[in-house]
C-alpha cells in the first residue's frame, strides 16, 4: 500500500470512528499526546492549535480536533500512534480476540 493510500485509510478510519462515536476526542488525544504533536506537527499547525485554544479561552480535546482534522492527523502523526487508538477502541468494543474475553 502506498503512503498516500495509507494516509487516506487512516484519515477515513479516524473520521468514521469520531462520527460513529467508536472513540471520542479524549481517546484520540490520549494517544496523540502533546509530546507526539510537538515532535510531529509542522510549526504552522501547532500555531493554529494554540491560536484557536487561546481565542476560545480553553484547550479541550474537541477544540484541538477542530484544527487537527483526520486528514492532518493521518498526514503528520505516526501511523502506529493512530493505530493504537483504533486498536484500543476495537478491543473495547469487542471487535478483537482480546476484546472477547
Amino acid at each position: 500500500m502506498s503512503n498516500g493510500a495509507r494516509q487516506r485509510w487512516f484519515s477515513q478510519i479516524i473520521q468514521s470512528g469520531l462520527e460513529h462515536e467508536i472513540f471520542g476526542p479524549n481517546e484520540v488525544l490520549s494517544h496523540v499526546t502533546p509530546e507526539v504533536m510537538a515532535h510531529n506537527l509542522p510549526p504552522e499547525v501547532m500555531s493554529q492549535v494554540l491560536q484557536l485554544s487561546l481565542a476560545a479561552g480553553s484547550m479541550t480535546p474537541e477544540r484541538v480536533l477542530e484544527t487537527l482534522s483526520p486528514d492532518l492527523l493521518a498526514e503528520h502523526i505516526p501511523h502506529d500512534v493512530l493505530w493504537e487508538c483504533v486498536a484500543q477502541a476495537a478491543s473495547r468494543e469487542g471487535l478483537t480476540k482480546a476484546g472477547k474475553g
